[in-house]
């Protein structure tokens, strides 16, 4: 459970550092705050809608929104899950394109191309081995992530001995967020709804209640221990890590080339695998099979957003999804508030 809920969140935003440059680190050491916060919010919004789909047994998602909302609402979240998924498909060809940029040194359009071709002929094939991919993905990008965390740790241990947190440098913040506390937010809603969408049909088949909220808690604390490895390794690097548009490849190859082709990798895997995924999810909630022409208009869709940019995409789209997810993080908690009481006035 914990592993299906990590996997979930960690695609090739989270892969490449961007998020928790945009996020967490501009903020300096009030970033720190952010990620403890986030991180403790993964845990109690995945212990709690886990616990909630088990509770109803072979729940969908929208059966678990439909539960906690009203019908306007479940509606509303559904439409904008989706749209969010095809947005996703072209945040992760934008990924592929810098990253073939920046880490091989080719054409922006050979990375778009190649994500786009692999990842409809996936989701024309199954998604069987898209879930493969991602199951093998999970332990490796968390030891990539934790082994950038603690070289950016040993690197920062002398600079705040010296100089205290200035050592934890920040930078220029979004307007769409300005403050540090409302990154950590946003950064958990939209992830959170995410996540917890892919992840409600597994939680429901559990067998026992304490497994989806162990689960939904260990899976939160783990995606926290990799968004504070991915910041430290920044803050490490210095600001020009914020130039780069695939900012942990860019700090990967400054270790040595071999680690930094091989982080190139995980990463271009991580985008290939959510933008797999994701097609696949707005195939099916289309109710329609994965025919060559659907997948061909909705990766034209895709690409045609991905020329914004990775970098642009993600300041913009994740922001805007993530004030619209904190809906579902109020509601979920006054759900299990509610029901918490009617169960004390029962007894």
């Amino acid at each position: 459970m914990a592993a299906a809920y990590m996997g979930a969140v960690v695609g090739a935003g989270f892969a490449s550092g961007q998020e928790a440059l945009i996020f967490f680190v501009i903020y300096g050491p009030r970033g720190i705050w952010g990620i403890l916060a986030a991180a403790l919010g993964f845990a109690v919004l995945g212990a709690l809608s886990f616990a909630a789909a088990q509770e109803l047994g072979g729940a969908s998602y929208e059966e678990l929104l439909k539960t906690i909302t009203s019908p306007f609402w479940a509606k509303l979240y559904d439409i904008a899950v989706t749209s969010f998924l095809l947005a996703g498909v072209g945040v992760m060809l934008a990924g592929a394109g810098s990253l073939a940029v920046q880490q091989w040194g080719l054409p922006a359009i050979w990375g778009v191309g190649t994500t786009a071709l692999i990842a409809g002929i996936s989701c024309y094939g199954g998604i069987e081995g898209v879930f493969f991919l991602n199951t093998l993905l999970v332990p490796g990008m968390a030891a990539a992530a934790g082994s950038l965390g603690f070289i950016g740790l040993a690197g920062l241990w002398g600079k705040i001995i010296q100089t205290g947190t200035a050592g934890l440098w920040s930078g220029m913040t979004s307007p769409l967020v300005p403050t540090w506390w409302l990154g950590a937010i946003l950064y958990l809603s939209y992830n959170a709804m995410l996540g917890i969408a892919a992840c409600t049909p597994l939680a429901a088949s559990l067998p026992r209640r304490k497994h989806a909220v162990w689960g939904g808690a260990a899976g939160g604390l783990a995606l926290g221990f990799m968004l504070l490895s991915s910041s430290l390794a920044i803050w490490n690097a210095g600001p020009q890590a914020a130039q780069a548009a695939v900012p942990l490849s860019w700090i990967a190859s400054a270790a040595g080339p071999y680690v930094g082709a091989l982080y190139g990798i995980i990463i271009w895997f991580a985008m290939l695998t959510t933008a797999a995924t994701n097609l696949y999810g707005v195939v099916k909630r289309l109710g329609k099979s994965p025919r060559p022409v659907l997948l061909g208009i909705l990766l034209a869709l895709s690409f045609a957003l991905s020329l914004l940019g990775f970098g642009a995409l993600i300041q913009l789209l994740y922001p805007f999804f993530g004030y619209f997810g904190c809906f579902y993080g109020l509601q979920i908690l006054a759900y299990c508030w509610h029901r918490r009481c009617r169960v004390r006035i029962r007894k």
